[in-house]
């Protein structure tokens, strides 16, 4: 039986259990009340049977429609049985993935029966079933879905049964689980407009807790006994603390399931992480909270028309957060990474934030994940902690269960803080770039009323930021904190201070998004990766020289091209086995593996900036086992200067160190 605060799940016999409604019913209560009302979504009730083993879906979806012309998306390798509505067949004209047919008035539900094969988790991160278990994501095919344009999410019902020993997972509320003699069955439910079902299957132990009036839940594969508690504790503590700040939480519970592909995918009230990553202890710290934010932004608002909000807000409630819980270095570290991600991406990748949509590569996040944090950040210290968690809460229970954009979240934080943000939030929402700060002068100076000290600063940008810089000055009775308005391309001010200044340091904390000066941007190894324009050498023979070519080709993020005759000097991708590379390197004419990373690991890699200008990146490994050990971990690192590896573990990594800052000064009379 469902044990009662927590521990697994044992499901025996014949018994059935239904599941209450566990959700708190003040949070109902008040999501209930802010519903918009449209006309009624589309509507399935599915009865899905999976035969893992078999790679095998059967379904049958009883659709509700408005009447009339109506297309349909299901996967091609699924064979449509029958479309009819009631005793009535529906004629269905299929071509490839699209189903075309006409609802008759007062027909009622359509029913449509139909299955297939679909492949295994050898093809990617597509649908996916076979004896590791089934990934069916929403909108990915698997369920007859109209197309959304102009209507609302679809409300559903599904009865999903599957083989012992498998067990099944959906997104929506858990209504009742059982097994019996032909195995596992569950029902699941969203009665919001919320997204499509997804469905998962898996050879899992279920781990439960009851919580706050939630039930948490892990899905963990044989060999992940002992993650349950850390992971079912850490889910019930930021649930509890994003409620706090945000509105409550406005799904039945949460649910960690382990999958084959090595992901960590959000779904409404569910996260999907791979079965060999989920062990990994980052994961739990960090890519867990960032999923459960995502229930409130993205699942629970939906992404409107003008650009995707969501990641960054969840970055900035979620990664952020947890930084600056660690202490005030942790979170200049993490503003001071998304800076220098973005030192790294060539101009002509760069997009403002109104065109990000989604992460499709490294240069897409660098802007939507690390540039609209840091809009949140600046956002945040321009109108106040009260006033922000004022607008988040604001956003929140104005627009839960219905799409929302850039625009919304303005007026939310207009309405908190009672100022104009047009400006400040078309500058970073509308614009591509950022601005690059110079600072031109700095010198003491004493009048009859006290010290003082005469600052001046320029950016660089056309036309120019409206911008707040805090400047750091150190004096001889200690450090003070001025902020100083620049408006324009240059501004000069006399900043009053308690004693004689020393030294003075602009924007230390990294607290606004600008193009880091040539001093604070170490290389790293996304100066290459992210250039289209790289050159990719090899230096190895046979196995290892494939191998080598295959870590070049993971390491790009950005598609080859040929020079374009303009005398730049490309960064170069050099991957390869030790004596070769350091043959390569010689030859070249660039420097030999450091002195700290030589001999050490079975694999080194290292960006290094010539006087010349160049940058490269080397990757060199012992053999061809060595480099294909590098094929998942590595292009993961992109923000590190060099790393040693030992195997697939990455047993030491870092940034070099640069020298003085171009906008720190020692302060003269």
């Amino acid at each position: 039986m469902l044990a009662p605060s927590r521990g697994r799940v044992h499901l025996e016999g014949m018994t059935t259990l239904r599941i209450r409604a566990l959700a708190l019913a003040g949070a109902a209560l008040v999501l209930g009340a802010i519903a918009p009302a449209f006309a009624a979504p589309p509507h399935h009730d599915i009865d899905l049977t999976l035969d893992p083993a078999a790679g095998r879906l059967e379904a049958v979806d009883r659709l509700t429609l408005p009447a009339g012309a109506q297309s349909l998306h299901l996967d091609a390798a699924l064979a449509l049985h029958e479309v009819r509505a009631g005793d009535r067949s529906i004629p269905t004209i299929r071509q490839g993935d699209r189903l075309r047919l006409t609802v008759p008035e007062g027909a009622g539900a359509v029913t449509i029966r139909y299955g297939g094969r679909l492949p295994g988790f050898t093809t990617g991160t597509g649908l996916a079933l076979d004896g590791e278990g089934a990934f069916l994501p929403g909108a990915g095919g698997w369920l007859p879905e109209p197309s959304r344009a102009g209507t609302e999410p679809p409300t559903w019902r599904l009865s999903v049964r599957v083989p012992a020993p498998y067990v099944a997972v959906a997104t929506g509320r858990l209504v009742e689980e059982g097994r019996d003699a032909a195995g596992y069955r569950a029902v699941f439910e969203e009665t919001r407009s919320v997204e499509e079902p997804s469905v998962f299957a898996g050879p899992w132990t279920v781990e439960e807790r009851l919580a706050d009036g939630l039930r948490l839940r892990l899905y963990r594969h044989m060999e992940q006994a002992g993650l349950g508690d850390g992971y079912l504790d850490l889910s019930r503590q930021v649930i509890a603390a994003a409620a706090a700040r945000i509105g409550p939480y406005p799904f039945d519970g949460f649910s960690i399931v382990s999958v084959p592909p090595p992901v960590g995918l959000g779904f409404p009230g569910l996260t999907a992480i791979g079965r060999s990553v989920l062990p990994l202890p980052f994961i739990r710290s960090q890519s867990l909270t960032h999923e459960i934010l995502h229930n409130w932004w993205g699942n629970g608002v939906r992404v409107g028309d003008g650009g995707n909000w969501a990641e960054g807000l969840t970055t900035y409630m979620a990664d952020y957060a947890a930084a600056r819980d660690r202490g005030a270095d942790a979170a200049r570290g993490m503003r001071l990474d998304w800076l220098r991600d973005y030192a790294a991406l060539p101009a002509e990748r760069d997009r403002p934030l109104t065109g990000f949509r989604a992460k499709v590569h490294d240069a897409a996040q660098i802007v939507g994940y690390g540039k609209a944090a840091m809009l949140f950040h600046m956002l945040e210290a321009e109108i106040g902690s009260a006033a922000f968690d004022a607008g988040i809460r604001s956003f929140w229970s104005g627009h839960a269960f219905r799409e929302a954009g850039w625009s919304d979240l303005r007026l939310a934080f207009e309405a908190a803080s009672g100022r104009d943000l047009g400006g400040l939030f078309a500058q970073w929402l509308e614009r591509r770039g950022a601005p690059m700060l110079t600072l031109a002068d700095a010198r003491s100076d004493v009048r009859a009323d006290g010290e003082g000290l005469v600052l001046a600063l320029r950016q660089d940008a056309d036309p120019p930021y409206a911008l707040t810089v805090q400047v750091r000055v150190e004096t001889a009775a200690g450090v003070e904190s001025h902020a100083v308005r620049l408006d324009g391309r240059e501004v000069t001010v006399r900043l009053p201070v308690a004693a004689s200044p020393r030294a003075v340091a602009v924007d230390p904390g990294f607290d606004l998004f600008r193009r880091l000066s040539p001093g604070e941007a170490p290389p790293i190894l996304r100066d290459v990766t992210l250039r289209p324009g790289a050159e990719r050498a090899v230096a190895a023979d046979g196995e290892a020289a494939e191998a080598a070519r295959e870590l070049a080709g993971r390491l790009m993020d950005a598609a080859p091209r040929e020079a374009d005759g303009g005398g730049t000097i490309a960064p170069l991708l050099l991957v390869g086995t030790d004596a070769a590379v350091g043959r390569e390197l010689e030859r070249r004419g660039l420097p030999p593996v450091p002195e700290d990373l030589a001999g050490r690991g079975s694999a080194r890699v290292w960006v290094t900036r010539t006087a010349d200008g160049r940058t490269a990146l080397v990757v060199s490994g012992a053999d061809a086992d060595a480099l294909r050990a590098l094929l998942r971990p590595l292009p993961h690192y992109g923000r590190q200067s060099w790393l040693v590896f030992e195997g697939t573990k990455a047993t030491g990594r870092g940034v070099w160190e640069m020298g003085d800052s171009p906008l720190r000064r020692a302060v003269g009379r």
